[in-house]
């Protein structure tokens, strides 16, 4: 509701123009060729999956044939990685119509676990006498269908030696601190809270410490309920199996 009543605000703003008394130099509402982007909002995307969005956009004149604007993404604001999302080149305003839609694809895996990923599109190349709106910034955020799964570490001194890795039944890694490598921690103290996306299933958690000497507590848990936990008395390291509920 609150993107209609931003399009419709855009085509009042463009009623009210028509009431300021008009000379040489005010152009008539008629004359006015105006076409804009709703407002920006967030995409939700299953860490694991895609998702696809419409996005609207309205013209402040109708036409009798199809109209189509060119659209792209606005490098300079935007800081989700380009793998991350599909955008058209193009969207069409349909004939006699004053809005029209296109879709942005999604790809869950490759969007930041930050949250802060931005995506801005804007118009490009208008034709001459085209007045566009500014580009929109999309919040494209990971948001995961089941209750999220918390791991927990509280480090030792030596954070850099760890390498953890949680695969499903299938021997699939989901989740690892680094691509195949130790190192992720390296300069830093106390612990982390990881939240991970895993629907219902059963996995299992494997974790190493390159001086073999275990590197610090850790624990698994979701909806406040201990999925593994350790000591941190490991060794060179351990592989426990644990299974998500589907509640």
């Amino acid at each position: 509701m609150k993107r209609i009543i931003t399009l419709c605000a855009i085509m009042l703003s463009l009623v009210v123009f028509t009431n300021c008394e008009k000379n040489d130099d005010t152009p008539a509402i008629l004359d006015i060729d105006y076409v804009g982007l709703e407002s920006g909002f967030t995409i939700g995307v299953d860490p694991t999956g895609t998702a696809s969005q419409e996005v609207q956009i309205a013209t402040s004149n109708t036409a009798s044939t199809p109209r189509m604007f060119n659209i792209a993404v606005d490098t300079d604001l935007t800081t989700a990685d380009a793998s991350a999302y599909s955008v058209p080149s193009s969207v069409t305003v349909p004939a006699n119509s004053n809005v029209g839609m296109f879709s942005i694809d999604v790809v869950g895996p490759n969007v930041s676990t930050s949250g802060n990923d931005i995506l801005a599109i804007g118009f490009t190349s208008p034709d001459d006498g085209l007045f566009i709106s500014d580009p929109i910034s999309l919040n494209l955020k990971q948001v995961c269908p089941q209750p999220e799964t918390i791991l927990d570490f509280t480090f030792d001194d030596w954070p850099e030696e760890i390498y953890w890795v949680i695969e499903d039944a299938g021997g699939n890694a989901l989740y690892e601190s680094a691509p195949g490598a130790y190192g992720a921690y390296d300069g830093l103290e106390g612990g982390i809270t990881r939240s991970i996306c895993l629907a219902p299933g059963d996995y299992t958690f494997t974790i190493y410490d390159r001086f073999a000497d275990g590197a610090g507590p850790y624990t698994i848990s979701q909806g406040g309920t201990v999925l593994v936990s350790s000591d941190g008395l490991y060794g060179p390291g351990e592989a426990r199996s644990f299974t998500v509920s589907g509640s």
